[in-house]
C-alpha cells in the first residue's frame, strides 16, 4: 500500500477500531481451536501437554501450554506511532499515515555507517555492539534484550 499510495517517508499503519479490544494470543488460540471443533485443555507443563497430545484429540480436546511472554522484543501491545509524530488519519478508512520530514544528522549517520563498516572489516561483532550503534543514532530507541528468544521457546 505505501509503495503505491504513499509519499516519500510515509509510514502506513492499521487503524485499530475502538469497538475491538486487545486480545491475547492465548485467547486467539482458544477461539481458533473452538472453531476447529476442539476445546482447549490448559496444561501446567510442557511434559503434560506432550503426554496429553496422545489421547486428548480423540476427545475433541487440545492440550495447550501458555507461558508468560518474556522473550526479547515482545511487548504488551504494539504502538504504531508516538505523540510527537504528524499523523494523517483522514486519507484512508482503515489505515493511518505517519508523515515524516527528512530529518537526520549527516555526521551521526556517517559515524553509524563507519562503525558498522569497521565491525564488518574486523569480522568481529556481536549483537550488543550492533545494538549499541543503533542506540547512538536513534533517539528514544527502546530495546531491551532479555536473553530469551521466541525460537528457543518453540
Amino acid at each position: 500500500m505505501s509503495c503505491i499510495f504513499g509519499e516519500n517517508r510515509d509510514v502506513f499503519f492499521p487503524k485499530l477500531s475502538e469497538s475491538l479490544h486487545l486480545i491475547s494470543f492465548s485467547d486467539i488460540a482458544i477461539k481458533y481451536l473452538k472453531n476447529m471443533g476442539y476445546d482447549a485443555h490448559i496444561c501446567n507443563s510442557e511434559n503434560e501437554a506432550r503426554e496429553l497430545i496422545k489421547t486428548l484429540p480423540e476427545q475433541r480436546k487440545w492440550p495447550c501450554l501458555f507461558t508468560k511472554s518474556d522473550t526479547t522484543g515482545e511487548k504488551d501491545f504494539e504502538e504504531f506511532y508516538t505523540d510527537k509524530e504528524l499523523l494523517d488519519m483522514d486519507r484512508f478508512i482503515r489505515l493511518g499515515v505517519i508523515k515524516n520530514e527528512l530529518d537526520y544528522d549527516e555526521k551521526q549517520l556517517n559515524n553509524f555507517e563507519d562503525a558498522i563498516n569497521q565491525l564488518k572489516l574486523n569480522k568481529n561483532w556481536n549483537k550488543k555492539s550492533i545494538v549499541n550503534e543503533f542506540f547512538k543514532i536513534i533517539p528514544g530507541f527502546n530495546y531491551q534484550d532479555s536473553g530469551k528468544y521466541l525460537d528457543g521457546k518453540m
